[in-house]
């Protein structure tokens, strides 16, 4: 193990001059001697201890990244592909402005607060917690929280990031209604949250298009994909009945999708399918999925902006509008020629 004594021996100078420049504490060593400490480092490989840097810093060097589910039904949260491209983006900006990123899902309530206390985040960015959860870790964690994709239902000093979940939605719903469906299901396995906003703007659209029953048109299933695939096997003959099928997720859009068509149901000759996401596998699934893409990458970076400057002590520079959306299409959606008896 290379030991900061003999990088700063092998430098001619003191194992303070050395720390001082790992540590980013350089203000009074000469250009010449950082060049050759730094150019010794990288010749010698020199992997510096992050648990020192931790004692050496006031900061952590950590931003806590807390994912509020650990498992859903059977799968893992990390299982999720939005998740997952949304961590993916968080962790590369993060490291790109000079932090390290700690994942934290939840096993318990308790753990969350345990964690994010004992490693002494800088900062937190929270997805998918409940309110009265972020409530209590921004009472008791003394460093800045941030959330992504949480609608608040009382006003809280949490910033938040969202995307414009009702605009996709309404997007969608109008892109489907003029592509001439009528009988259209919004699918979801809960009305809360980004789920409930994306359903009004669906149901906004379904409106305007003067359908009738558009209480009717949303769908719930359950989050348990066993119990889910159960219930698909018992709407099957619903779901027959209608031409298009706009489900809240991706992730259930191409589940849904490959259920129908191993049921022998053609997509989209006989049913119209259409996401929300614009996930990676949107675009390999057949057909490929016509979908709402969300700029998971301006999300990510929207969220690390706020709380650096909330680290940093200087002005949020956040104007509260919700990220923009716009409609992908692809091949799991066509043109039909509806019943006008369904229209008001």
């Amino acid at each position: 193990m290379i030991r900061i004594k003999d990088i700063a021996d092998r430098a001619g100078v003191s194992p303070t001059t050395v720390s001082n420049v790992i540590h980013g504490r350089s203000g009074r060593v000469s250009k010449e001697t950082i060049d050759r400490i730094n150019a010794i480092l990288q010749e010698m490989e020199y992997v510096p201890s992050i648990s020192a840097r931790m004692l050496a810093n006031s900061s952590s060097g950590l931003i806590g990244v807390v994912i509020g589910f650990h498992k859903k039904g059977t799968a893992f949260s990390l299982e999720d592909p939005f998740v997952a491209a949304l961590l993916g983006n968080l962790e590369y900006q993060i490291r790109e402005k000079g932090y390290y990123m700690m994942l934290v899902t939840r096993h318990d309530r308790r753990e969350i607060l345990e964690q994010a206390m004992g490693w002494n985040f800088d900062g937190i960015i929270a997805i998918g917690l409940k309110d009265r959860e972020i409530q209590e870790l921004h009472a008791n964690f003394p460093n800045p929280v941030v959330a992504i994709d949480q609608y608040f239902e009382e006003p809280q000093d949490v910033v938040s990031v969202i995307m414009d979940d009702i605009g996709g939605a309404y997007q969608m719903g109008k892109y489907l209604t003029e592509k001439g469906h009528r009988r259209i299901l919004f699918v979801s396995d809960n009305d809360r949250g980004v789920d409930h906003y994306r359903w009004q703007g669906v149901k906004k659209a379904l409106e305007e298009a003067g359908i009738k029953d558009c209480e009717k048109r949303h769908l719930l299933i359950p989050w348990d994909p066993i119990e889910r695939e159960k219930r698909y096997r018992e709407l099957l003959p619903y779901f027959r009945e209608q031409s298009a099928l706009f489900f809240s997720s991706d992730y259930y859009a191409l589940e849904a999708s490959n259920f129908l068509q191993n049921q022998g149901v053609r997509v989209p000759e006989e049913i119209s399918i259409a996401g929300f996401d614009d996930v990676t596998y949107a675009l390999l699934a057949r057909p490929r999925l016509t979908t709402v893409h969300q700029m998971v990458d301006e999300k990510a970076k929207r969220a690390l902006d706020i709380i650096l400057c909330m680290i940093k002590g200087e002005p949020i520079q956040n104007d509260g509008k919700p990220i923009p959306t716009r409609i992908v299409e692809r091949e799991s959606v066509r043109e039909i020629r509806e019943d006008t008896s369904l229209v008001m």
